[in-house]
């Protein structure tokens, strides 16, 4: 297993549970799928008419998506990968708010205009993160547009933006433990 997005993805989790301990109100799921087959992710390869970046293969090979990741997004599996449903919530989320990237469009596929491939939202599209396939690294790693309650942010690869989400999780971890002391001290 590739440490670059394995130890961030544990480490998220981690953060994650502890958040839960702290503020059981969350939408927050720590319960990953199990692993897809290899069949299957050529099958949504094959669907979204272009290969995934092995990072986010990786992780469908050990999580074939994972429920209520981040934000009450979910991490999509390969049986919901370039499915109509998500095109047309990333389409949504163009259309309600200004993006990272304004000159992309959500996932059409009868234009010729630069397009994004959602692997993971919610159903309210507040979460949103989408592939970009036209900014690819050597490695084959997609830059990732991605939009948390209507803050844009892009980011190089999957595993970069693990870390930056494990970042946003340890601020929202403080901000729980310093309203637990607070309380304390009240008390």
């Amino acid at each position: 297993m590739p440490k670059a997005w394995y130890e961030s993805m544990e480490r998220l989790r981690s953060i994650q549970t502890e958040i839960l301990r702290l503020a059981p109100f969350r939408d927050i799921g720590i319960v990953r799928n199990p692993g897809a087959t290899p069949e299957a992710i050529r099958a949504a390869e094959a669907r979204l008419g272009l290969p995934l970046p092995p990072s986010y293969r990786e992780f469908l090979l050990q999580h074939d998506g994972w429920p209520r990741f981040f934000e009450g997004a979910s991490l999509l599996g390969t049986e919901d990968l370039g499915t109509p449903r998500y095109e047309l919530l990333a389409r949504a989320a163009f259309e309600a708010a200004e993006t990272p990237v304004p000159e992309l469009c959500p996932p059409v596929r009868d234009r010729n205009l630069p397009r994004v491939v959602p692997f993971g939202a919610d159903d309210e599209v507040r979460t949103l993160f989408a592939f970009h396939p036209e900014v690819r690294s050597e490695t084959g790693e997609y830059e990732v547009v991605a939009w948390i309650s209507e803050l844009g942010i892009r980011c190089a690869s999957f595993p970069e933006m693990l870390e930056l989400l494990c970042d946003l999780a340890e601020s929202e971890l403080s901000a729980h433990v310093a309203r637990c002391n607070e309380l304390r001290k009240i008390a």
